[in-house]
């Protein structure tokens, strides 16, 4: 084989022949399977076939890389493999084996297609260590350093090393069963990204990664500081969160209380731009004239409805209350009535359950952050932009609570505003990976109820965004 530096044909690993061909897999007859044992040949382990090991069939334009997923025998011979019964003739099992990709046998170029389909009769042989690592290695024709990954379920001696563009050119999904290996593989790949100078955020929901250690700068988003404590503590201040995201948090009835709400967070921000037109933090609408109000709405519109745009959360009970009032005083359209005591009935449900959020202890990192407390978006900033310290910035959630979905809203407004530093720029002289543990609480679901819901699709957008 030109391209190869091994001859993936060698008799001593031939298994059997395809009886059965396919678009996806192949059925293959295993002459040999039922040995007691496995062979040894040049000093390598070689079986005669078993469920999990990679075969290499022999085609006729490619060598096409397969594994076995099911080996069986015929029912005519099921009893053959029974101790106490003397069989007439020796058994004959059956394979069924997926495929996977191919191998150009004069390039050596590996593919995840199969151009030319196995054939019935084809020569079906366990695939050699070294034939795995090279057809696993897609881009091994870069010349860059490559990430040892570990060592391939079904053959121990193979060793999965990729480029780091293979990895993490588009996107990079760590998938397995409980146990599986996930955790482990997720630090490896992170150790491997800071070795080498890039920059990663890891978002931990548990709280497992601690171990990095010095490797990394540690943040806990929500949590108590105690005496002597040197963890640091991270908020995530209300003004991050949308209108969608309060919304979901608050739950309030599309017919009074929604409309309501939106036009007291109007409100709020309005006096964190210009306090004169308050009294106590509060903008008092009864009785008043709309003319200076809805001039200052049309002159500070971008600055009040920009993401992140500050207000007084805890105002908010009382201004929704101050926004119940007649749209007109008598007639008079030019000013607002007194208070509207339906509107106003219909709300103090609303109030009171924003009160009791807001209040709620858990809660303080978005709704009242202590003073030890730094906003995240701001380390993550001034984490992407600095030039020496750890290259690992680990965000603890695990003190965050599940409340009104609060730690799923949350890691979201995170990703959104990843998202709207990336747009901006910030990333292209500095690339960040994200790295997001227990992704499946955090993508592709809805939170809230069915007329506050709200998509959890940051994540879901970046990943778009970098197929671009």
């Amino acid at each position: 084989m030109i391209g190869l530096s091994i001859n993936p044909f060698e008799r001593a690993r031939y298994l059997g022949s395809i009886t059965q061909a396919g678009t996806s897999q192949i059925r293959v007859n295993f002459p040999f399977a039922t040995e007691a044992a496995p062979a040894m040949y040049a000093g390598q382990r070689v079986s005669r076939g078993q469920v999990g090991e990679f075969v290499a069939v022999q085609g006729y334009g490619s060598i096409v890389l397969g594994r076995i997923i099911e080996l069986r025998l015929p029912d005519r011979d099921r009893l053959s493999v029974e101790p106490e019964r003397e069989a007439d003739e020796e058994a004959n099992p059956i394979a069924t084996i997926r495929l996977l990709g191919s191998v150009d046998p004069i390039s050596g170029r590996s593919t995840r297609g199969i151009p030319e389909p196995p054939r019935i009769g084809d020569h079906v042989y366990l695939a050699h260590p070294e034939f795995l690592a090279h057809a696993i290695d897609l881009t091994s024709s870069d010349g860059g350093e490559l990430i040892g990954l570990g060592r391939l379920s079904g053959s121990n001696d193979t060793m999965v090393s990729l480029s780091p563009n293979a990895i993490f050119g588009k996107h990079c999904a760590v998938l397995g069963s409980t146990g599986g290996g996930k955790s482990w593989t997720t630090a490896r790949l992170v150790e491997e990204i800071s070795a080498r100078g890039g920059k990663v955020l890891l978002l931990d929901p548990t709280g497992e990664y601690h171990s990095f250690g010095e490797l990394a700068d540690h943040f806990q988003l929500g949590g108590t500081h105690m005496e002597d404590d040197g963890r640091r503590f991270a908020s995530f201040p209300h003004r991050h969160l949308s209108e969608g995201d309060l919304f979901a948090l608050f739950q309030p009835s599309t017919q009074v209380q929604a409309p309501k709400l939106r036009d007291a967070l109007m409100s709020l921000k309005l006096l964190a731009v210009d306090p004169t037109l308050g009294s106590d933090g509060l903008l008092i609408k009864k009785f008043e004239l709309k003319k200076p109000i809805n001039s200052a709405l049309l002159l500070h519109d971008k600055e009040i409805r920009r993401p992140g745009a500050p207000f007084d959360i805890s105002k908010l009970p009382l201004q929704i209350i101050n926004e119940c009032v007649w749209p007109t005083n008598n007639g008079q359209a030019s000013s607002w009535g007194g208070i509207h005591d339906i509107s106003m009935s219909s709300c103090v449900t609303l109030c009171m359950r924003i009160e009791s959020t807001i209040t709620l202890s858990a809660l303080s990192p978005i709704f009242d952050p202590a003073p030890y407390m730094s906003d995240i978006t701001g380390i993550i900033d001034d984490f992407v932009s600095r030039t020496c310290g750890p290259h690992i910035l680990r965000v603890s959630l695990q003190y965050l609570p599940f409340e009104n979905n609060t730690r799923e809203i949350v890691v979201n407004a995170i990703g959104r505003h990843l998202l709207s530093r990336a747009r901006e720029g910030a990333f292209q002289s500095t690339p960040l990976v994200v790295a997001l543990d227990e992704a499946h609480q955090f993508l592709n679901k809805g939170v809230g109820d069915e007329f506050n819901r709200v998509s959890l699709d940051a994540f879901g957008l970046i990943a778009k965004e970098g197929r671009k």
